[in-house]
């Protein structure tokens, strides 16, 4: 249980999802003092945005990070992909405004971080914990919280479609689970929601090569699906990026329904506002704080 970063500098290159322009990330190795900082040249300026939950711009079919001089689009599937890995340090320099999309999945970023492997760092990880459970509840789905000594998940959605209906799987947060379930799992999507997206500025860069796209009756790509259950494995990947936005790992089980970017970053609001009352009870003379135990 020690911190990790990469061996050697990481490059992934591609077009956005949503913006269809090409960009580049760089995940440069961070030392044990690090945690993720993202970087992007403004002008002739580098700005560094360290992450947390404060820096989430929007959650709108995808999560976006920055500050008041710039934003990073779709950040999710980098973060989950970090988080899987166990990779807790490390400067992530952004050439363009949205991650690249790959095909749709983690797999751009777990497959270059393996090739360049991964290093352990001579200082113990750091892990965010509640002592007490909660729910957070949005529109039709929620997520729960329950103290655990590791980070399990319990995904379940419920479509109408005949293709997903109801799926449900169970992810233990492992380097080796995270590559073998849940790296290769895609972004879906419905045709018949596509001109809506598109009005609204998204999913410019989707296409058959990146989304699982689904008519009124089928999946339309002609490979078909990579799992039974790849829908329900893609929501729990959104998910486990999304939880990164608090800057660091968690334990605890989760157990999610009809999750989305939105009622994520709530249950991520949630968990720091409970965990900064259960530091100000056990140090009453102290100041909230977000702390990290070991």
């Amino acid at each position: 249980m020690f911190k990790r970063t990469v061996k050697s500098k990481v490059v992934c290159e591609g077009y956005g999802l949503h913006t269809g322009e090409f960009s580049r990330v760089t995940i440069h190795p961070g030392s044990e003092h690090d945690h993720i900082l993202f970087a992007k040249k403004v002008g002739n300026v580098v700005r560094y945005v360290p992450l947390g939950i404060e820096k989430v711009k929007s959650t709108m079919f995808a999560t976006s990070i920055g500050d008041d001089q710039f934003t990073v689009f779709t950040v999710e599937h980098l973060l989950s992909t970090l988080h899987g890995f166990g990779i807790d340090s490390a400067i992530i320099e952004i050439e363009g405004d949205e991650i690249p999309g790959g095909d749709g999945s983690a797999s751009l970023f777990a497959d270059a971080i393996l090739d360049a492997g991964i290093y352990t760092l001579p200082v113990k990880k750091d892990f965010l914990t509640m002592d007490a459970g909660f729910t957070v509840e949005q529109n039709s789905g929620f997520i729960k919280y329950t103290p655990a000594a590791a980070l399990i998940i319990d995904g379940i959605i419920d479509f109408s479609h005949p293709k997903i209906l109801k799926q449900q799987y169970t992810y233990n947060n492992t380097p080796e689970q995270f590559h073998a379930g849940l790296a290769r799992a895609r972004t879906f999507g419905f045709l018949k929601d596509y001109n809506t997206m598109q009005s609204l500025g998204l999913a410019k860069g989707s296409s058959l090569e990146n989304t699982v796209v689904l008519d009124e009756n089928d999946v339309m790509n002609a490979e078909g699906l990579r799992f039974p259950d790849e829908f329900v494995r893609h929501k729990i990947l959104d998910l486990l990026g999304d939880l990164y936005t608090i800057g660091g790992p968690i334990k605890g089980h989760i157990t999610s329904f009809k999750s989305g970017h939105a009622l994520n970053h709530l249950f991520v609001k949630k968990f720091v506002s409970q965990l900064e009352k259960q530091y100000v009870s056990e140090h009453p003379v102290l100041q909230p704080a977000l702390v990290f135990t070991a």
